[in-house]
């Protein structure tokens, strides 16, 4: 069953991740304004729906800290004025910033002696936010019609059509048609692979292994007197790696966060992650990511063994029977130079260029990745003024859309994949690493500069 929603197709957006949700929040803001004074109008100029493959928000468990920087003049270009003002909601701890109005200085210690490695020069809260993936996305879902349970299978590009329209089967059997396809689906984008079969992510040879744990406020004092939002570090004596991450804090909501005793928590997560090869820990083989929670706690004891205080006894105290503890594998997906989508489709976010995470820049680029979208393409999508034919303006400015997100991306898929491996190779952690070097929406990275591990 094909469900036609008006004669002006809509736009599809696929995925509720941040760049799906932001890009829905533009159209919505951009709907809002045309709106007449009595809030009825025409059809709104930009119809769209948005479609998430999980049942709600809550679905996917264990979430992420993102520190937003650079990105933050797209966002306040993009999201309305009220959402805008509401950005501290998502902060991960909003009386550490109202207390000292700096963001994390991104603190990177040895952690077998504890020593302080590197840190970055603390920005304003105008300049770099931490917020929670979690409450960001709450936050950006507001006022949007999410369509539940829709899992987009495949695409059909109508090219015979005079308007060049596209339509969505879903895992359902349910199929939307649509002016044009938004793929923000994530790292393992089905409509990326439809496009591009051939294309396979990049698996990096690296165990990750994410668990969320509850301090209270004594337990995590020594860990924030050295930075309250985030800090990392890599064991000298065996290349082990960890980052610490506030997702939350008791001021942010007084009346959670609390135990039946009146002690109130900060929820943390860990990450830990170590070098799959021989010789590692005295290992003859690489370590796996064991089967159970149990057994994978008692793993992360065992490297946090070798640490220093406060990293050790933080993750020695985590509870074995009742911790979740999540594995990732870690691969990355660089878009290739001379990227091109087929018909009316676009890729946003990890769709268009999934990183991993030692860095911290993939959401930004997600970010700006919607911005050149809105810009670029937005335009053409309803035959905006142009001497081309329509679908021939909007395939072009699609063009220049891959083109530019591309130039800006690629550098940093592969500098986060050097830092990736810098992180687990204590010889390789310099101020010129891409793990410790300043953070930028543009890059001078390449195949060249790769230095791949010899394990």
């Amino acid at each position: 069953m094909i469900m036609k929603v008006n004669t002006k197709k809509p736009i599809l957006i696929i995925g509720s991740g941040i760049s799906g949700l932001l890009l829905a929040q533009h159209l919505r803001k951009l709907n809002l304004e045309s709106a007449g004074d009595d809030g009825t109008s025409a059809p709104p100029p930009f119809p769209f729906l948005i479609f998430e493959r999980d049942a709600d928000l809550a679905t996917r468990g264990l979430g992420w800290g993102l520190t937003l920087h650079w990105s933050l003049p797209a966002i306040r270009a993009l999201l309305p004025g009220d959402l805008i003002s509401r950005l501290p909601e998502a902060y991960v701890d909003r009386a550490a910033v109202e207390v000292e109005r700096r963001a994390s200085a991104f603190p990177f210690f040895d952690l077998s002696t504890g020593e302080l490695k590197a840190s970055t020069p603390r920005a304003s809260e105008s300049d770099r936010i931490r917020v929670t993936r979690d409450k960001f996305r709450r936050l950006l879902s507001t006022g949007l019609d999410i369509q539940w349970g829709k899992a987009a299978k495949s695409f059909v590009s109508h090219d015979d059509d005079d308007d060049g329209s596209v339509t969505v089967n879903f895992d359902d059997g349910s199929s939307y048609e649509g002016s044009i396809i938004v793929a923000c689906d994530g790292g393992s984008s089905r409509i990326r692979q439809q496009l591009f079969p051939n294309q396979k992510k990049h698996t990096l040879p690296v165990g990750l292994m994410g668990v969320k744990v509850e301090y209270d406020a004594e337990e995590i004092e020594p860990l924030r007197k050295l930075d309250p939002y985030f800090l990392q570090g890599c064991a000298s004596a065996n290349d082990s790696f960890v980052y610490f991450s506030t997702l939350d804090a008791p001021g942010n909501y007084p009346s959670k966060n609390q135990t039946s005793s009146g002690k109130k928590k900060y929820s943390t997560q860990l990450a830990i992650s170590w070098p799959l090869r021989r010789g590692f820990f005295s290992s003859p083989e690489p370590i796996r990511a064991p089967a159970t929670n149990e057994e994978r706690v008692r793993l992360i004891k065992a490297f946090a063994s070798t640490w220093a205080d406060p990293f050790r006894s933080l993750a020695l105290s985590i509870p074995e029977s009742t911790t979740e503890v999540k594995c990732l594998e870690l691969s990355d997906w660089p878009p290739p130079k001379d990227l091109r989508t087929k018909g009316s489709v676009a890729l946003v976010g990890d769709a268009m260029h999934s990183m991993v995470m030692y860095r911290g820049e993939g959401a930004n680029h997600a970010i700006v990745d919607v911005l050149d979208f809105a810009r670029e393409v937005l335009p053409h999508v309803y035959h905006g003024s142009s001497a081309q034919p329509p679908r021939a303006a909007l395939r072009a400015a699609l063009d220049r859309y891959e083109d530019g997100v591309v130039a800006r991306t690629r550098p940093a898929v592969l500098a986060s994949r050097q830092a990736c491996y810098d992180a687990h190779q204590w010889g390789r952690i310099s101020p010129q690493s891409p793990l410790l070097s300043r953070r930028a929406m543009r890059l001078e990275f390449g195949e060249e500069d790769m230095n791949e591990p010899d394990w």
